[in-house]
């Protein structure tokens, strides 16, 4: 039993104390838009070091990465690597070190691709495929979306299939969101543009009577078969998620 306790209390103490400290170097493109990036190429290298001892075998460690990826990603004819991105992990636990180096490179050629994709058949399948979502919106989509009673304005970097990652900027810091894909509206989404007719921040209504401000309605974002509006009148907004069917008196009704 004793020796049961000192084994389980020196597996906790090396969960509690192992922590891991990473650092990258990239190498930039030297393409200038002028390559088609064909495929990725990875290599990796790790070894292990015991109470100090061992720590040579880390010294090569780059150039062994490198040559795994050479081994395992050739060139062809005409082929060179760019975008090197360099990642050294040292992950440390009591009286152990362990270093694994992992390289990254797109594989690209100087002919240029036909069309306007910049990236091979065979690189977009190694990046893997949009997850289609019912709602309309793909990558990289300028999108708004309703938070704290806030319009806000952002862009989606990531997706699953029912959420997605949208980034924000506010005066010069990035923030992170995660929301579900049908409470986002798309600014600039030209396949929406063409099903609606219509295209985000087209006014549908200004009106006014007398003694009153007038009230303006607008269109937010689009999503599939739905479009968000904004109705602002005394310096209120409110929102309003209508089908793109509905007609600018039904539009009308709605805001009062």
């Amino acid at each position: 039993m004793p020796k049961f306790s000192c084994i389980l209390l020196i597996v906790i103490s090396q969960l509690v104390i192992s922590c891991s400290v990473q650092q990258s170097y990239l190498t930039g493109s030297h393409c200038n838009g002028k390559c088609t990036y064909l495929r990725m190429g990875v290599g990796r290298a790790q070894a292990v070091s015991f109470w100090g001892m061992g720590g040579h075998k880390t010294e090569n460690l780059v150039f062994t990465a490198k040559n795994n990826m050479y081994r395992t990603f050739p060139l062809h004819r005409t082929e060179f690597y760019d975008n090197f991105v360099v990642s050294i992990r040292n992950i440390y636990f009591p009286l152990i070190k362990k270093t694994v180096v992992t390289i990254h490179a797109d594989i690209v050629t100087d002919d240029i691709a036909e069309g306007d994709m910049a990236f091979s058949d065979s690189y977009r399948d190694y990046l893997g495929h949009q997850l289609p979502n019912r709602w309309g919106i793909e990558l990289a989509d300028s999108v708004v979306f309703v938070k704290g009673g806030k319009l806000l304005r952002g862009v989606v970097i990531d997706m699953t299939e029912h959420r997605a990652t949208v980034m924000q900027v506010q005066n010069g810091v990035e923030h992170y969101f995660s929301i579900p894909i049908k409470r986002l509206f798309a600014i600039e989404n030209e396949s929406l543009e063409d099903e609606c007719g219509c295209e985000a921040g087209e006014v549908l209504e200004i009106s006014s009577t007398a003694g009153n401000d007038p009230k303006v309605v607008k269109i937010a974002g689009l999503q599939k078969g739905r479009k968000l509006i904004t109705i602002s009148q005394k310096n209120k907004l409110r929102f309003k998620v209508v089908p793109f069917t509905i007609i600018l008196n039904e539009t009308s009704s709605s805001g009062k």
